[in-house]
C-alpha cells in the first residue's frame, strides 16, 4: 500500500474538468441541419472481469457482499477505490443492510488488492481493510480549495444503524440518521467535517465534484408520490466548501427539488419488463465538456406494492443514460434506451445494479464501476425490510459483489449512417488549432466541411472535397484539409461544422491544439 502524503490539490484527472472544447452527439441541441441517412445510436456498455473484489470467507467483515456506491479515483498513476461490505447476517433480527466502508488499491484497474490497514476493528476483523468511517460511503472526491483537504467524502448512516465505535472510529460523533461529510489529506485518515447531518433524506447520496463550476453536487435521494405508489427519487444540492449546502428540503411533503424522477413512460418500460412500477435507485454522473452525462440506475419494481409511505423493495434494476446543461434539469435521450442491464442467471449481477459516483477516465476509455447482486432486490426481506425468516442465514453470504463496465471515451451515443449521411451542427466560434473527431468507421470515412454560420457555402478550401478522409476507429482523430488549416480560420468567426458520414458513426468531436 503506498503512503500518501499530505498534498491539498485537485486532482485534474478525477475532477469535472472538462471544458467547451469537447462535444457528445448524445445532445442534439445544436444539430441545425440533417438527412434522412443520419439515425442516432446508443452502443451499450461492455462488462470486462475483474478480480481481487470478491466477498471474503466465512466470518470476514465483507463474507455477505461486497458493493459500490462510492468511488474510485486515480492517483499518481494508481487507482484508489473506496467501497462498502456487508459481514454474515448472524439473526434474523438484524436490519436488511449492514454496511461497513472499505478501501482497496489497484495498478490497473482490474487486479484488486485488499490493503491490511490496521486502522479499525483489528480486534474483531484481523487484517481488514476497514476504514473508520459510519455507515456507507456515497462518494469520496478531490476536494475543492475552500475545504481545506485533499478529499472530501459522504457518507449515509441510515436509519436503523446501531453505531459501532470499534468500527466506526471514536473520532466520530454520532448526532442521528443522515449525510455526513469527512475530510483527509490521504484517503485513509479521515476527520468529521460535519457534525450534525447535513441531509436527513434518503438511504442513497451520490457526492461528485465540479471543479468547471467551483461546486460540489450531492444527488440524494428523496421519497416522492406519483398516484397512489411512492417512488424514490434524487434531488440535487450544492456546495462550494462542503459544509454549507443549498437546494435541500425538509419533512414538508413537496418541500424537496426533484431533479431524477419516474413518470409513467418508465412504467411502460416496466411492464414491458414484467414489473409493475419504476422509480430511480441510484444516479452517477460525469461531465463531457459543457454537458452532464447521467447514469441512472433504474429500478422496476414488482408485487407486492406497499400501501403505506415507505419504499418498495421488489424488483431488479438497470442502468439508463440521461444528460443535463446544468447538473439540475436532466432529460433522456429519445426511447429512454437501456445502457447496461443484469447479467444471466447464475452471475453476479443477475439480480441487481448500483453505481459508483461517476466515471474513471483511463488510457482510451472512460470506467464505471458498479456493485452487482446475485438476487432481485429485496429478495431476503419481508415488504417492512425485516430479514425473512425462511431464507436460510448461510444463503446471505457472497451474494453480491463489485463489477465493472466501460465504454471508448465518450461514446455515449452517435450520429450514424449506414449508406452515407450528412449533419451539422452550431459550433460558435473556433476553439482550438485543430478538430478532432470520435468516430467508428472501418469500412466507410468521415469528412469535415467548415461553413460561417448559416452560410450556404463553405470557406474557400474547407469544401468536403477538400477534406481527407478518415478511415478507421479512433477516439480522436485529427481531421485535416488539403490546402488549409484549422487555425487559419479567424478565431471571431462563428461557424457550422458539417459532417458526412459513410458506413459508420460520429460520438462526438473536440478542438484541439497543434502538436
Amino acid at each position: 500500500m503506498r503512503r500518501y502524503a499530505k498534498k491539498i490539490a485537485i486532482h485534474q484527472e478525477n475532477a469535472m474538468t472538462s471544458s467547451e472544447t469537447r462535444y457528445v452527439f448524445m445532445d442534439t441541441d445544436a444539430l441545425r441541419q440533417w438527412d434522412t441517412g443520419i439515425i442516432q445510436r446508443f452502443p451499450p456498455a461492455e462488462k470486462v472481469a475483474i478480480t481481487g473484489l470478491e466477498p471474503g470467507p466465512a466470518g470476514a467483515w465483507d463474507a455477505r457482499s461486497t458493493t459500490i456506491y462510492g468511488s474510485v479515483l486515480k492517483d499518481d498513476g494508481q487507482f484508489r477505490m473506496w467501497y462498502c461490505a456487508m459481514p454474515d447476517v448472524v439473526s434474523h433480527r438484524e436490519n436488511a443492510d449492514h454496511f461497513y466502508v472499505c478501501y482497496a488499491e489497484s495498478e490497473d484497474g482490474i487486479r484488486w488488492r485488499k490493503p491490511d490497514l490496521r486502522l479499525t476493528g483489528q480486534r474483531r476483523y484481523p487484517g481488514n481493510n476497514l476504514l473508520p468511517l459510519p455507515g456507507c460511503v456515497m462518494g469520496v472526491v478531490p476536494a475543492l480549495p475552500a475545504t481545506g483537504a485533499r478529499y472530501l467524502a459522504a457518507c449515509i448512516v441510515p436509519g436503523g444503524h446501531t453505531p459501532e465505535s470499534d468500527i466506526w472510529g471514536d473520532t466520530f460523533t454520532f448526532n442521528g440518521y443522515g449525510t455526513y461529510f469527512f475530510a483527509s489529506d490521504d484517503g485513509l485518515r479521515w476527520r468529521q467535517f460535519t457534525q450534525q447531518p447535513a441531509v436527513v433524506a434518503g438511504d442513497v447520496a451520490a457526492l461528485v465534484v465540479d471543479s468547471v463550476a467551483g461546486r460540489y453536487l450531492l444527488y440524494q435521494k428523496i421519497a416522492i408520490m406519483h398516484g397512489l405508489e411512492l417512488r424514490r427519487a434524487f434531488t440535487c444540492l450544492q456546495s462550494r466548501d462542503g459544509i454549507h449546502w443549498e437546494g435541500g428540503g425538509d419533512d414538508r411533503p413537496g418541500s424537496w427539488p426533484e431533479h431524477f424522477i419516474a413518470d409513467d413512460y418508465d412504467d411502460l418500460q416496466a411492464a414491458q419488463a414484467g414489473f409493475k412500477i419504476a422509480d430511480h435507485y441510484d444516479v452517477a454522473v460525469h461531465r463531457v465538456g459543457d454537458l452532464y452525462v447521467g447514469v441512472e440506475t433504474i429500478f422496476h419494481i414488482g408485487l407486492p406494492l406497499r400501501f403505506v409511505f415507505s419504499q418498495n423493495p421488489n424488483g431488479q434494476a438497470a442502468f439508463r443514460l440521461a444528460y443535463s446543461h446544468d447538473g439540475l434539469q436532466w432529460r433522456h435521450p429519445k426511447g429512454r434506451p437501456l445502457w447496461m442491464t443484469t447479467g444471466a442467471p447464475g452471475a453476479f449481477d443477475a439480480g441487481f445494479l448500483v453505481s459508483a459516483n461517476t466515471f474513471v477516465e483511463h488510457d482510451d476509455h472512460l470506467l464505471l464501476y458498479y456493485g452487482g447482486s446475485r438476487h432481485a432486490h429485496g429478495w431476503e426481506c419481508n415488504t417492512d425490510a425485516t430479514l425473512r425468516s425462511d431464507v436460510p442465514l448461510t444463503d446471505h453470504s457472497n451474494s453480491g459483489r463489485i463489477g465493472l463496465c466501460r465504454i471508448r471515451r465518450d461514446r455515449f451515443a452517435a450520429l450514424a449512417a449506414t449508406y452515407r449521411g450528412r449533419f451539422s451542427v452550431e459550433a460558435g466560434c473556433r476553439k482550438g488549432d485543430s478538430l478532432l473527431v470520435n468516430a467508428r468507421c472501418p469500412e466507410g470515412h468521415v469528412r469535415l466541411a467548415v461553413h460561417e454560420r448559416w452560410g450556404k457555402e463553405p470557406l474557400p478550401g474547407y469544401a468536403f472535397d477538400d477534406c481527407l478522409p478518415f478511415t478507421g476507429d479512433a477516439t480522436r482523430a485529427p481531421l485535416r484539409f488539403r490546402a488549409r488549416r484549422i487555425a487559419e480560420i479567424p478565431a471571431d468567426k462563428s461557424l457550422h461544422l458539417h459532417f458526412e458520414v459513410s458506413h459508420g458513426e460520429i460520438y462526438g468531436y473536440e478542438w484541439g491544439t497543434d502538436g
